[in-house]
């Protein structure tokens, strides 16, 4: 599978195992107050089943609206949120509850965390990194997974290979909520901008498509042959209205019907800003008996690939 926001990619990833294993029937829910309306002044014109979704010519007050969403993002000392995710798979939908830490300085700070319970099976995932060190662990049952992840030497090698950054810490999953609107204001080109409200809350409401050059990515040859069911055809961003805070994301496919709905939507609650967070969070030491997987040399060969391809096509 070619990569997708970490946050989107990893949780589907473990779902998918569980799913797997029990195939239960689950059902999620919308977040209250943040139901779809349609902009204004969208072209008429729909795409055929064949065709993916073209971004039409770039709105700067959307695009404006995305660059001072990251900024703000960037200026915070420190970031805490609820975040639920609802991810539809073929017939089945199930909801994920997580929480998200951020804390600035020198090096950004992460802490993010989700859990799933399907059926009598339950997995969790656990992403913490000190700035020097990502550490994930993965449980799926009594089944437990660890890596490791050098973010210096990885980060290191990418400028060395002329890579973007953004591209690498949303890949890593060490850039948070900045680097996520990084890569997706990379990939997109937002050509919707309303403003909207919802429980009594103004909303800055964005959308846009994949730009042609990421079209191309992930169609290859097949020009006229719709995109792999993982890969969502529209982005819908709901901000804060006044702090600009990505409350939404929306990842959106065409059904059979030819509408588009949410494949994976990830809901932000009870955000907080500004406020002490211990280092502690950020610490992170494998349990006695468990060795960790050190996944330092992949990404290094990765980035090595990459740079080679990337002079190839020059």
């Amino acid at each position: 599978m070619k990569s997708l926001p970490k946050f989107t990619s990893a949780v589907i990833a473990m779902a998918l195992v569980i799913l797997w294993q029990k195939a239960p029937e689950v059902w999620g829910q919308r977040a209250p107050g943040l139901e779809q309306k349609p902009a204004k002044n969208v072209p008429s014109k729909s795409p055929t089943p064949l065709m993916a979704d073209a971004s039409g010519p770039e709105s700067p007050e959307a695009k404006a609206a995305l660059d001072q969403a990251r900024q703000r993002l960037l200026s915070y000392q420190s970031i805490q949120a609820k975040l639920v995710e609802t991810v539809a798979l073929a017939n089945r939908r199930f909801t994920i509850n997580g929480s998200y830490l951020q804390a600035g300085g020198a090096d950004l700070r992460l802490r993010l965390e989700f859990q799933v319970k399907l059926g009598d099976t339950e997995g969790s995932i656990l992403e913490v990194c000190d700035g020097q060190v990502l550490w994930t662990r993965h449980k799926v049952g009594g089944d437990v997974r660890i890596t490791r992840r050098d973010v210096g030497q990885i980060l290191q090698a990418a400028a060395d290979n002329g890579l973007s950054d953004n591209l690498i810490t949303v890949e890593l999953g060490v850039g948070g909520l900045p680097s996520l609107l990084a890569s997706i204001g990379q990939s997109i080109q937002f050509d919707q901008y309303k403003e909207d409200t919802a429980d009594g809350r103004k909303l800055v409401v964005i959308e846009g498509g994949w730009k042609p050059e990421m079209l191309k990515f992930w169609q290859g040859a097949k020009f006229n042959e719709p995109l792999p069911d993982y890969v969502p055809s529209r982005i819908r961003l709901y901000l804060d209205g006044e702090s600009l805070f990505p409350r939404r994301i929306l990842y959106l496919r065409r059904n059979a019907e030819n509408q588009l709905r949410p494949k994976v939507s990830l809901d932000f609650s009870e955000i907080e800003t500004d406020n002490e967070i211990s280092a502690a969070k950020f610490k992170f030491v494998p349990p006695e008996g468990v060795f960790p997987e050190d996944l330092t040399p992949q990404f290094l060969d990765r980035i090595k690939q990459r740079g080679q391809e990337r002079g190839n096509d020059k």
